[in-house]
């Protein structure tokens, strides 16, 4: 600037020596700060959160067990595909809301290839209600092998326990003469 310019002389315009060097430390401790606390386990010692903190969200039947019952399990494949469906009743005393079920279908060597989480109907599940739910998965590569079933509370919530109460099918007794 030439001396015969126009200039503004503000607080802010004034620099002080040691002024940008600070907010230039600050700065950068702030940035390492997140980096630590996002690639270490730092977080996990700052914060008090842990996954046994939303066990207090599972609800549970009046007597202390199971919140939920499941009624009935069938499944149908053939060489392509294979439907799992089901019914699952509501065993405590309040209404539960946005339970999903939480189908993992595995292969022939029992390694998953899907999974797939489909909504419990009706939703909310009310108190000794029952609920159906229904999932179908295409083979995968090395074929169909099995599944697994678990119930969970919506948005990745904690996985809510269930009791098999599925009536016991009748067996063929042979009698050997």
């Amino acid at each position: 600037m030439a001396d015969k310019d126009l200039k503004f002389e503000t607080r802010f315009s004034r620099s002080s020596g040691w002024g940008p060097v600070v907010a230039g430390i600050i700065g950068l401790l702030i940035i390492v700060g997140i980096v630590l606390t996002m690639t270490t386990g730092l977080a996990d010692r700052l914060l008090p959160m842990q996954d046994s903190y939303l066990d207090v969200l599972v609800p549970s039947a009046p007597d202390g067990s199971e919140a939920l019952s499941l009624r009935s399990l069938t499944q149908k494949s053939d060489k392509t595909s294979l439907a799992v469906e089901g019914t699952v009743a509501n065993r405590t005393d309040a209404p539960i809301t946005g339970l999903s079920a939480v189908i993992e279908f595995k292969d022939k060597y029992t390694l998953p290839f899907q999974t797939i989480t489909v909504a419990v109907e009706p939703s909310p599940l009310d108190r000794g209600a029952v609920g159906a739910f229904r999932a179908t998965a295409m083979a995968g590569a090395n074929g169909l092998g099995g599944y697994s079933l678990q119930f969970r509370l919506p948005d990745e919530g904690p996985f809510v326990p269930h009791k098999d109460e599925r009536p016991v099918e009748p067996t063929l007794e042979l009698n050997a003469k």
